[in-house]
């Protein structure tokens, strides 16, 4: 397997897995502990990452959202509760959430994956990707579970900030690529309305295609450091926690 058959083939499981906990009922049980509703949470525990930053920085890195939703939802959690309270918290309730849904995959495969995609951690660059670098800044949890999913969250921030970087150079605009992704389907939980919408023609979404096309081989470069059997790792432990996605089994106590 090449590493850009990797990287394609751990694009979808490791989007869809590292997202899954923002609004399931345990996280949101977790922010209701701190004062905040599962929205608010999504975006003081994401954002605050990032240190303390403003709800200006914040659009800017999150990038595809309309920035004064992002603002609103950042600065209003921001008004009742510190990044210092809802990062750990944050970080917390995906703890939870993979030790109460991925159960059910062996610890050796959780255990390669991690080894695997902490290689790639250790070697992507700092000061690149701001999301990255905040979340590798916190200790990893000590079981297998937990860890492996915590990688899960940083490889997607990672293809994240990759893909942002090559919508970026398309010349694509954010409210563009949110549209033209996956058919629109996140356009309105990014806070956009119908007279958002853009005036969509052939060349826009082949340049949609393109930028996809050129994020994973972007993101193949940052998996060079594997060897094959860390790449094979990689994908069996991304398609196993994306699977349990449908079938949660929690860990034995």
């Amino acid at each position: 397997m090449t590493t850009l058959e990797t990287a394609a083939a751990i694009a979808e499981p490791l989007g869809r897995a590292g997202s899954w906990f923002y609004f399931t009922p345990s996280t949101a049980e977790h922010g209701q502990h701190i004062g905040l509703d599962v929205v608010g949470f999504y975006a003081l525990g994401r954002g605050g990452v990032l240190g303390d930053p403003s709800p200006a920085e914040v659009n800017d890195i999150f990038y595809f959202f309309k920035p004064s939703f992002v603002e609103a939802m950042y600065g209003e959690a921001r008004s009742k509760q510190t990044p210092q309270v809802a990062v750990p918290a944050h970080l917390e309730s995906a703890d939870f959430f993979a030790r109460h849904t991925f159960g059910g995959i062996p610890v050796e495969t959780l255990t390669a994956f991690t080894e695997a995609a902490s290689t790639v951690m250790a070697a992507a660059p700092v000061g690149e990707w701001p999301l990255v670098d905040g979340y590798r800044a916190h200790l990893i949890p000590s079981d297998a579970t937990a860890a492996a999913y915590r990688h899960v969250i940083m490889l997607r921030e990672l293809r994240g900030g990759v893909h942002t970087d090559a919508i970026k150079a398309s010349g694509l605009t954010a409210v563009q690529s949110c549209f033209l992704d996956n058919d629109g389907r996140a356009f309105a939980l990014h806070g956009f309305a119908d007279e958002d919408i853009p005036v969509v023609d052939e060349a826009m979404r082949q340049r949609r295609l393109d930028a996809e096309n050129d994020t994973t081989v972007r993101m193949a470069a940052l998996l060079g450091s594997l060897t094959d059997e860390q790449q094979a790792a990689l994908v069996e432990g991304a398609v196993a926690m994306r699977a349990a996605l449908k079938n949660p089994v929690a860990v034995a106590n």
